[in-house]
């Protein structure tokens, strides 16, 4: 039922937030967005240090203009700029192999960028067996013979082709794991790699748990669209686009205003208490604070006791944490603007140590280069390098020491494949889960919310809508798939829709 200018509030700018409150602003509503911190975007912002343009975190922005943040620029009339690259990634696989990706598998440049790694590869290859396996679906058996025909690539695209085209595997797999799903399809150790390392870089979650239906989801629309990217101007240029549209619209927007509680009274929600003490009235709430904290600022006594316990029972994606280095002079040269380590482990266990503790010895690095996507993100001549690696969760000492661990073997490994770095940092900084806990003001460090786990997404992701009257979730944690804050930019547009 549609809302009809209503009065809405917005907690939280990131990019959820900021994207549903462009959205209700456009359509008429008086919409208030109230951001804790003196920035907007949570954790999807920039920041300027000695004239380059620094991301947060690190990010991964799947679909670029075609995707859900290119939806909402166009619904909200924003200025969201994209650049794109071909080949838009270059992997080390293994400690051996070489190989650039382009924006389609199918492209030509692909074959004969990466000849050479593919005889290598096809010669270490162990051979397939004939048949299907025992107990597979029909996709899954089809995708075998697939692999029967074609490389591995070729049949992950047939997969995706063939859950796109019938969205009721979408479904079934989304109740078994990607390492159950692929296990079925291959032995391949170098295949079942690259697949764990993709794995984490979509989903910040080990591929042992992670949701196969949500990973083709992702796989799928990726090559489909074929805009993977990065906003001119930074991360933050994301909600910064929504909220410039916002503002022109009307709406307001209220940095360094920190909600204490959402008001509910009647089981209704009614507004909010700031951090100052003020009470702001409003019809309907909508939090981009993430679950487990809106159930908290509402007060656990206004829930049914079963969706306090779900809400509680839900698990977060593990952090990506980083060291981001600014370079003196461009030292990197690479054919792509990103660089990941796929390291030479079992891919069953290759992020065991996020489980188990320890320092991986040779750890997953996602290391994109802005400067190379925009040349404007570092001063002429310089270079930025922010290279990512998965961390713990938990906000505690322990855990931010292991942190400090983990950072420096992943900078040991980067200075190993990349050794003329070393002799050109001119500045270098370090953020893990202590600094996203203090843009969120959560206990945790997740790097992007819920885990796209099996039991979390699809039909078993949390509803927009809360059993409190008139108090709506948006961002990763509420309805919506996809890769990082896409997930959170497709929330936006369906909870936009649902209040009209």
């Amino acid at each position: 039922m549609a809302v009809g200018g209503k009065r809405i509030l917005v907690i939280g700018s990131g990019v959820g937030g900021a994207g549903v409150a462009a959205l209700l602003q456009a359509r008429g509503h008086r919409v208030t967005l109230l951001e804790k911190n003196g920035f907007y975007g949570g954790k999807c912002w920039s920041f300027e240090r000695d004239g380059f343009l620094v991301d947060s975190g690190v990010h991964m922005f799947s679909m670029g203009a075609s995707g859900q943040h290119g939806d909402i620029n166009r619904r909200v009339r924003g200025d969201l700029e994209w650049l794109t690259a071909q080949p838009s990634e270059h992997l080390l696989v293994g400690g051996k192999y070489r190989v650039n990706l382009y924006q389609s598998p199918f492209d030509p440049r692909m074959a004969l960028s990466n000849a050479a790694s593919q005889i290598k590869m096809l010669r270490d290859r162990l051979l397939r067996r004939e048949n299907g396996s025992p107990g597979a679906t029909a996709l899954q058996n089809e995708v075998y013979r697939a692999s029967k025909r074609n490389t591995f690539l070729e049949s992950l695209l047939a997969a995706a082709k063939i859950a796109r085209l019938n969205p009721s595997y979408l479904v079934e797999l989304d109740e078994i794991s990607l390492q159950e799903f692929l296990h079925r399809i291959t032995d391949d150790r170098t295949v079942l790699q690259g697949m764990a390392a993709l794995a984490m870089l979509l989903t910040v979650v080990p591929y042992h748990q992670v949701s196969a239906g949500e990973f083709l989801w992702c796989v799928t629309n990726i090559f489909q669209k074929k805009t993977l990217g990065v906003p001119r101007g930074g991360s933050r240029e994301i909600p910064g686009s929504f909220l410039r549209a916002f503002l022109r619209d009307g709406g307001e927007l209220r940095l360094n205003c920190e909600v204490k509680n959402i008001v509910v009274r009647e089981g209704r929600a009614r507004g909010v208490v700031t951090a100052d003490g003020e009470e702001i009235d409003a019809d309907l709430v909508i939090s981009n604070a993430g679950i487990k904290r809106t159930v908290e600022m509402a007060g656990e006594e206004n829930f049914p006791e079963d969706y306090v316990a779900y809400v509680k029972g839900l698990k977060y994606s593990y952090s990506f944490i980083t060291v981001k280095f600014g370079l003196d002079r461009r030292v990197i040269d690479l054919p792509a603007p990103s660089f990941f380590n796929i390291p030479n482990l079992d891919p069953d266990h290759m992020f065991d140590y996020l489980e188990r503790g320890g320092v991986p010895e040779d750890p997953f690095l996602f290391t994109p280069l802005p400067s190379e996507w925009d040349p404007y993100a570092a001063p002429p001549g310089k270079q930025l390098v922010i290279m990512g690696v998965p961390g713990p969760i938990e906000v505690n000492r322990e855990n931010v020491e292991w942190c400090e661990r983990i950072l420096d073997r992943a900078e040991e490994r980067l200075m190993e494949i990349f050794p003329n770095m070393a002799s050109h940092v001119q500045w270098k900084m370090r953020t893990h889960i202590a600094h996203t806990a203090s843009i969120t003001g959560k206990p945790t460090g997740e790097c992007i919310g819920l885990a796209q786990c099996v039991g979390q997404t699809g039909v078993h992701k949390p509803a927009p809508r809360t059993p409190v009257e008139g108090l709506w979730l948006v961002g990763t944690d509420a309805g919506a798939r996809g890769v990082g804050t896409e997930q959170a930019a497709g929330s936006a547009l369906y909870v936009a829709n649902l209040l009209g």
